[in-house]
């Protein structure tokens, strides 16, 4: 037998992949055996069906279905280009079963060039996607799984279409309670917002994205995530969802604020010690407007080696522990207290100028030179400090060279008698 009389069309009609051809308008014009069983159709059922009927259901490989725009033979039209293994699930309606099939779609065009046919081939590969419960696993996942919609970044945020069990127990939410709601309702002021600016960023340009962030719970409990987001595309290409897999790590990051902690505090009086000083300082310095409103002052305890001497570290302890507590007392949240080393302190005072904080450092003076400090068995001392004082004036000074006028000042003070407050003067 020559090969021109070779029937085509038997051939197709016994081929164990499907093949239906539609015409330029979608309409199905042929569709062999194999399609037919496919589809759960009867040839009378399929010929002249259009892309807008609507008994077609079909999925993409993330679950989400697909409006007729995106079915292969209208990506075909629109685009004037072939599709090639296509993975794409077909929904039966009675009965909740979907058939996966690779699906090829390529267009024949007329002599002048116009699309005239589509022909749409594919093969079931259920049997492959069964084999592993990637559905069960993502439900069940003790990662936190989340997916919204790419269409609307902007105003009230991405639309949530889905999450997981591990999402609900984290977040106290039921899944009705957050579907078609926003991921920001998870989010509050303390959210970082620079942190946030990223995430929109990469979502606006749909890249992905890991970040750290810090959520909400429904009944307003914070934790941690680190969070690894990554688009989703149809099988055209598009990003229509953004999946964000995400992990608790509020255990690890409450243990590392814990460790920080320790490496920036004095473990006696709980105040910065001078590496947590000199960190803040700096960071207070380089966001400051205006310098020439704030000081630092050097606090130190007078004859605190006689204390030692005479009632031992026990009592001078108490007299470190006293003296840091009054700080507290006396002074702003927002100013920097420190246990500078051994008897010496500092404090960075922000937005006073030299006359406020000359008379709050020389009040907290004599407040300590008035007390006396209970050291057991019905004793008590009487300490007092010397304090030097130096002014940021101008925008050039570092924490040092203003620590170091402090110094001056505070040698000044130590030396024309002690129990006094001293200035730095250029």
């Amino acid at each position: 037998m020559e090969i021109e009389e070779i029937d085509p069309l038997q051939i197709i009609e016994t081929l164990q992949e499907g093949v239906l051809v539609h015409s330029a308008t979608t309409q199905v014009l042929y569709a062999n055996p194999r399609a037919l069983e496919i589809l759960g159709l009867t040839e009378d059922q399929a010929l002249g069906k259009g892309s807008t009927d609507p008994h077609w259901c079909f999925i993409d490989k993330h679950h989400q279905v697909l409006s007729h725009q995106d079915f292969p033979v209208s990506l075909v039209l629109a685009k004037k280009c072939s599709l090639l293994n296509i993975e794409m699930g077909i929904c039966d309606r009675s009965t909740d079963q979907v058939t996966w099939v690779l699906c090829n779609a390529i267009p024949q065009y007329s002599p002048s060039g116009e699309i005239a046919n589509v022909v749409v081939s594919f093969l079931d590969i259920s049997s492959t996607k069964t084999g592993i419960p990637f559905e069960a696993i993502v439900a069940n996942a003790n990662d936190v799984i989340l997916v919204t919609d790419a269409k609307t970044i902007d105003g009230i945020g991405p639309r949530i279409v889905y999450v997981n069990q591990a999402f609900c127990d984290l977040t106290g939410y039921a899944k009705q309670e957050v579907i078609g709601k926003t991921p920001r309702i998870l989010q509050r002021e303390t959210t970082n917002i620079e942190t946030k600016k990223r995430i929109r960023e990469a979502l606006v340009n749909k890249l992905p994205i890991s970040e750290k962030i810090l959520n909400y719970s429904k009944t307003d409990i914070p934790y941690w995530l680190d969070m690894n987001i990554f688009p989703l595309e149809n099988m055209s290409g598009e990003v229509t969802y953004f999946a964000a897999v995400e992990r608790n790590i509020t255990s690890q990051v409450e243990k590392e604020a814990m460790l920080q902690e320790m490496a920036t505090r004095d473990l006696l009086t709980g105040l910065l010690n001078r590496r947590g000083f000199f960190d803040l300082a700096r960071r207070q310095l380089g966001s400051q407007v205006d310098k020439n409103e704030s000081l630092i002052a050097l606090i130190d305890i007078d004859y605190f080696k006689n204390i030692n001497d005479s009632f031992g570290h026990d009592c001078g302890d108490k007299a470190l522990v006293y003296l840091a507590n009054l700080l507290r007392l006396m002074f702003r949240e927002s100013d920097l207290l420190c246990r500078f080393g051994g008897e010496e302190f500092a404090i960075f005072l922000i937005g006073a100028d030299i006359t406020e904080g000359k008379r709050k450092l020389e009040a907290f003076r004599q407040k300590m030179a008035n007390s006396t400090i209970d050291i057991g068995d019905g004793n008590s001392i009487a300490i007092t400090v010397s304090i030097g004082i130096a002014q940021l004036h101008c925008s050039s000074m570092s924490i040092e060279d203003v620590i170091i006028k402090a110094d001056k000042a505070l040698y000044e003070a130590k030396n024309t008698g002690r129990n006094g407050t001293v200035v730095y003067q250029k």
